[in-house]
């Protein structure tokens, strides 16, 4: 047997986990550039050398008080690493910690927990500082409509802080880029905010964005990229929208992966977006914008996810939600393996017609039944972060 090793379970634990191959099959590993780990050296030069804004020490100084806005597990960013320098850069401007808000922008997702916390900003921190669950329903602040009519409510702990500060991540997603503002809307929004925004808004969607970024006063962000090992291999801060362009310019290059112009089976890890099954279909990210079509009429897709959190939450894209609706027929076979779920989870999400493995094994034998010596096996081993090189967005 031929032996692959992919990332697994980010947040949940690092060892890799082992996929086996027939030794019959023609197997190979697509990864995404990448690059290094920047260190403590340029963590500090990316803030010393803001884009499209003044350094973060000068732009909050004369202000009394600021809020961070910081994402939760079902993301990989390391706000526990980034925090203390963006800590210092408020101290020298002469906001303490005692006046500023660590506020995790949850979105549609569940609260964290304290365990979940510490793993997201770090012991210290959760044991002397400020930190806040959004709510999507209550402690809201009304702003008004956007251009495109979406009332606009916005966390109120935020708009109580004078400098708002986004901490996301540049993220691939699949004809878009994740960060900046987005952290924000729907992060930071309420669910009116977060459902009509997914509903009605999808040209310009980042425009969108940008404006209720504007309306809500978040001007400054902080947004790593990171590489399979979730190191940061790049960083950039400074102005929401100066500084997020720059960061999709590192994205296009440091996640851009080579799509093969055809593969019998497709083998999808959804790390590090695989805490929860409703995250999972982001393992098929390396496919969106790509030029190539890959399948064939009996190809198969294998689409992983660790899911140690099981089926996950989200109010408005979850099971039984509005904008879920009723699942459709998969496109081709498709085969979901996640060990933390049951069928009823993977139906749930994805319909009747998907596959569902609990074991790698189980995948081997459906595998097996469909594809004979001389299978070629394409696996994508961090697919959440992963972007076809050929992609035009």
């Amino acid at each position: 047997m031929q032996e692959i090793l992919v990332p697994w379970a980010a947040w949940y634990g690092k060892a890799p986990f082992k996929m086996e191959f027939p030794d019959h099959w023609e197997v190979a590993v697509h990864q995404m550039r990448g690059g290094p780990d920047i260190g403590d050296a340029g963590i500090r030069r990316a803030l010393q050398e803001a884009i499209g804004a003044l350094p973060l020490r000068e732009f909050a100084r004369g202000r009394s008080s600021a809020a961070i806005l910081v994402d939760d597990l079902s993301r990989p960013t390391p706000a526990f690493r980034l925090l203390p320098y963006v800590l210092e850069e408020l101290a020298a401007a002469g906001i303490g910690a005692d006046a500023v808000k660590i506020i995790c922008a949850l979105a549609a997702h569940r609260p964290m927990t304290r365990d979940d916390l510490v793993k997201k900003v770090g012991l210290d921190i959760v044991e002397t500082m400020q930190v806040l669950n959004h709510n999507a329903y209550e402690n809201l602040e009304f702003l008004g409509y956007s251009s495109r009519g979406v009332p606009i409510w916005v966390n109120r702990d935020m708009t109580s802080c004078e400098v708002r500060i986004a901490l996301g991540m540049i993220t691939p997603r699949g004809g878009m880029f994740g960060g900046g503002a987005k952290l924000l809307i729907p992060g930071a929004c309420g669910q009116q905010t977060i459902m009509l925004n997914h509903r009605h808004v999808h040209e310009n969607f980042r425009a969108h964005l940008s404006e209720v970024a504007k309306m809500a006063g978040v001007s400054y962000i902080v947004n790593p990229l990171l590489n399979e090992s979730l190191e940061i291999s790049a960083l950039v801060a400074g102005d929401t929208d100066a500084a997020f362009a720059r960061g999709c310019e590192l994205g296009r290059e440091q996640y851009a992966t080579q799509v093969p112009d055809a593969f019998d089976i497709g083998v999808f890890n959804a790390f590090p977006k695989d805490t929860e099954l409703c995250q999972a279909g982001l393992a098929m990210t390396p496919l969106g914008g790509t030029k190539k079509t890959p399948f064939n009429e009996n190809s198969t897709t294998v689409m992983c996810s660790a899911s140690p959190e099981g089926l996950g939450w989200h109010s408005v894209l979850g099971p039984g939600t509005a904008l879920r609706g009723k699942p459709s027929q998969p496109a081709r076979r498709t085969i979901l393996f996640s060990p933390g779920i049951n069928k009823w989870d993977a139906a749930s999400l994805f319909g009747e017609g998907i596959i569902f493995c609990k074991t790698w094994q189980a995948v081997l034998s459906e595998l097996d039944k469909h594809h004979r010596a001389g299978a070629k096996v394409s696996v994508f081993p961090a697919g959440a972060l992963q972007q076809a090189a050929d992609a035009d967005y």
